[in-house]
């Protein structure tokens, strides 16, 4: 897991990996890492992204932990079929969301997003309002229409291809 503290200027890993010697799945290594992780975003004064594998459903307790306490957002809290990897943030603005499915090679996908740093991270407005229709958006955030187009529901096929209701757009 990766979990960025971002500044104008550049990029700076303020947090990453698990702790060692802990069983993947084990409770005690889910409840630390979340506590963990949620005080790092709670304490940066930078916006932050959390790009991470934690073992817990959405809605669990260490889910609740990181944006209760780390004060962060999930990318899409409307999407219920993570059960690991997940994209939250700090003081930025959402723009887009896409999930790629694993096209067979593995049992895990690809998850990107896109954001905006605030001019002001302390007075900004973060987009609220959800669009599957690129046509909306500015060319630029739009994600590339490699991996197809807009996709309900899960693909089983075997290339890459958007997946669970994604690219997903948030506008003002």
């Amino acid at each position: 897991m990766l979990c960025l503290s971002l500044k104008r200027e550049n990029l700076t890993t303020i947090g990453r990996g698990r702790s060692p010697g802990l069983p993947l799945r084990d409770n005690l290594d889910r409840k630390l890492q979340a506590e963990f992780l949620s005080e790092i975003a709670k304490n940066s004064a930078h916006p932050v992204v959390f790009l991470g594998y934690v073992t817990s459903s959405p809605g669990s307790r260490d889910y609740k932990k990181l944006i209760n306490n780390g004060g962060m957002k999930d990318i899409d809290s409307t999407d219920r079929e993570r059960w690991c990897e997940y994209i939250m943030y700090k003081k930025l603005v959402r723009l887009g969301y896409a999930r790629i499915s694993h096209g067979g090679l593995s049992d895990t996908e690809v998850q990107m997003a896109k954001f905006r740093i605030p001019a002001d991270p302390r007075n900004y407005q973060d987009n609220s309002r959800l669009t599957t229709n690129s046509a909306e958006v500015e060319p630029r955030t739009c994600f590339t229409d490699r991996f197809g187009s807009f996709f309900r529901g899960h693909s089983y096929s075997k290339d890459h291809h958007y997946h669970m209701d994604t690219p997903k757009y948030f506008l003002p």
